[in-house]
């Protein structure tokens, strides 16, 4: 290219902060940043946590929230719990500023909803942050499947995300954690048989995950 521009000097890009009632997460902070900062600790335990465990070190110590989620991976851990926290993405262009919700915003694998013109500069989470669990099974580079169970504060508070093992997160909503039937929804998925498992392996691990997810969930809400 005759141009090389580079982002990483943009402070704005680099925040991490709580503005009023939100979280606000810039989309050039990298996985370490995110996972260790105090603010995300605090207000949002859940993505440190996952943040955490972000591909392998190097990935962690490079890649950025920003990149992770407009490359729109469909192994990508961190697109999972945006969805499933309610976090709302903010892009910017010639034009202006807008903000999509992450469950609208991958279109598909490698597809988002940014337009050409457009600059992911952060996520926002509202505050205070769902709680709950993530689990992932990861036997190579990229997990098999990803599996958030959160209580939020929608009409229907039980939250399950798939991730890693079909195209595109899928999201279910419960009114208690009871009515959640794990079988029901891996035999709803639409799984793509590659190095990581047959479409029926991936069906089956996710049965398991979000039995566990949901039990994991459900133990600490009474420890609470």
């Amino acid at each position: 290219p005759a141009t090389l521009v580079d982002l990483k000097r943009i402070a704005e890009l680099n925040d991490i902060s709580v503005d009023g009632a939100r979280l606000r997460v810039g989309a050039g902070a990298t996985h370490d940043e995110i996972a260790r900062h105090p603010m995300v600790r605090t207000h949002a335990p859940l993505l440190a946590a996952v943040e955490e465990r972000v591909g392998n070190a190097r990935v962690r110590a490079q890649g950025t929230l920003g990149g992770n989620v407009c490359f729109a991976e469909p192994r990508s851990d961190v697109i999972a719990l945006l969805i499933a926290v309610d976090a709302r993405l903010v892009l910017r262009s010639p034009a202006g500023e807008r903000d999509v919700p992450a469950a609208d915003f991958v279109l598909g694998p490698y597809w988002t909803d940014r337009a050409p013109d457009e600059l992911l500069v952060r996520a926002e989470i509202a505050l205070p942050c769902a709680s709950g669990t993530y689990l992932k099974l990861q036997l190579a580079e990229r997990p098999t499947v990803g599996v958030a169970a959160v209580r939020t504060a929608a009409a229907r508070p039980c939250r399950v995300v798939v991730g890693a093992a079909i195209e595109t997160p899928q999201v279910f909503e419960y009114d208690t954690w009871d009515a959640v039937d794990a079988a029901e929804i891996a035999a709803g998925l639409e799984p793509v048989s590659d190095l990581a498992g047959s479409a029926a392996y991936k069906r089956h691990v996710t049965e398991v995950y979000v039995r566990r997810a949901v039990a994991q969930t459900v133990g600490h809400e009474r420890d609470e």
